[in-house]
């Protein structure tokens, strides 16, 4: 069998859910950039809402408190 490179379905969404870094609670929404793949055999958590094309400043929002923050900005913040 020949696979094109791209050709093979990409993993699934696997990011850990986290904590909120305002009131420290678990109920994490995570909005990644992009759409499923339709081409998975299993779903994505309740929890990951992707957000198609849109330009978000912020990947992640507590649903206990309200607040939205970027992982990736998190980490670099963690770095200095």
């Amino acid at each position: 069998m020949i696979m094109i490179l791209g050709d093979e379905p990409p993993e699934p969404y696997d990011q850990p859910r986290g904590t909120c870094p305002v009131c420290g609670s678990g109920q994490v929404t995570h909005h990644p950039l992009g759409g499923p793949d339709p081409r998975l055999d299993e779903e994505d958590p309740p929890w990951v809402q992707w957000q198609g094309c849109l330009l978000v400043f912020s990947d992640r929002t507590c649903e206990d408190c309200g607040a939205w923050w970027n992982v990736e900005r998190e980490e670099e913040d963690d770095e200095e």
